[in-house]
């Protein structure tokens, strides 16, 4: 009897929401590389926001240096596993339906604003680039990040940078709309 009841409370029990699933496996892959990134970040000093610029740049080459030493096997998916990214790619296909047709129109216009280069795990975004705007309609969909940490898009690439080694952490192909 003790059995049939122990069945019962398993069957009562929700069935997990998918997409919750896949956020918090991406939570705990973000938190591995936070982990990673505070041994790196203590390994190379604490950022002094009043040292001159000079330093704050070669503390932040030598935090990037650090990251992609720690990373040199990182590859795409990492992160962004194959499971995360068929999500967010339909999420974000779906924010672009619900736009209506006259900010579809200038889309074109928009994209000149998008960095034109192939991002790669594990390098620098390029500095001669400009850090286009994130849609704040996409950053909703999206899980939160550390504020260490930020989307990019370049091209139809979703974009994973840490943002003071300047390193990018991961890439999405194709997860934007063209």
């Amino acid at each position: 009897m003790v059995a049939a009841t122990a069945c019962k409370k398993e069957e009562a029990k929700p069935a997990e929401n998918p997409t919750q699933a896949v956020f918090a496996g991406f939570a705990k892959r973000v938190d591995g590389y936070m982990k990673l990134r505070k041994t790196l970040a203590d390994s190379v000093g604490e950022l002094d926001p009043t040292k001159s610029q000079a330093e704050i740049t070669t503390r932040a080459t030598k935090l990037a240096n650090s990251i992609i030493a720690a990373r040199a096997q990182a590859k795409p998916g990492d992160i962004f596993t194959p499971e995360f990214s068929a999500l967010v790619a339909t999420l974000i296909k779906q924010e672009y339906s619900r736009r209506p047709d006259s900010v579809r129109e200038t889309r074109e216009d928009q994209q000149d604003e998008l960095p034109d280069f192939v991002p790669k795990v594990n390098t620098l975004y390029p500095t001669t680039y400009p850090l286009a705007t994130f849609p704040a309609t996409l950053l909703p969909l999206l899980p939160p990040l550390p504020q260490q940490l930020e989307y990019r898009v370049v091209q139809n690439y979703l974009v994973l940078r840490d943002v003071e080694a300047n390193v990018i952490l991961d890439v999405m192909p194709n997860a934007i709309p063209t």
